[in-house]
């Protein structure tokens, strides 16, 4: 679970806002959808079987933020639809889930603002620079 939490909320490229500039929307898109698809190939499914177990909380979790009260059993299809309307504010990860946690725990030990004075956060990679997207 605190893997699943880590990964759902933890990317180079998803910022974090302080009080003045948080807000709903903000706050809703600074996740990442990642699938859990480490078994597709042994199973031969078009999904992931462990997407699946977890109801797809996990390769939906963007549009879980956005619209938290949709019953769990219409996440992919609203997912495809709400991808085309976010166009790049989507975030998505497409990287084994292992090689994301180990990539993402180094690559993101705090938030930092890039400049005095702004309110938005970035993932920091050591004590200067905007993160790098993987």
């Amino acid at each position: 679970l605190v893997m699943i939490t880590f990964l759902q909320h933890t990317h180079p490229s998803l910022p974090h806002y302080d009080d003045k500039e948080w807000d709903w929307l903000r706050g809703a898109l600074a996740t990442v959808d990642r699938s859990y698809g480490v078994l597709d190939h042994v199973f031969h499914q078009s999904y992931g079987v462990l997407d699946h177990v977890f109801h797809h909380i996990a390769d939906t979790h963007v549009c879980h933020h956005l619209f938290s009260y949709m019953p769990h059993y219409h996440a992919q299809e609203a997912t495809e639809a709400m991808k085309k309307v976010l166009g790049p504010y989507y975030a998505q990860d497409k990287r084994n889930v292992f090689q994301a946690l180990w990539q993402d725990l180094a690559a993101c030990p705090f938030v930092t603002v890039d400049a005095p004075g702004e309110a938005t956060y970035w993932f920091q990679q050591g004590t200067a620079g905007k993160a790098k997207q993987s």
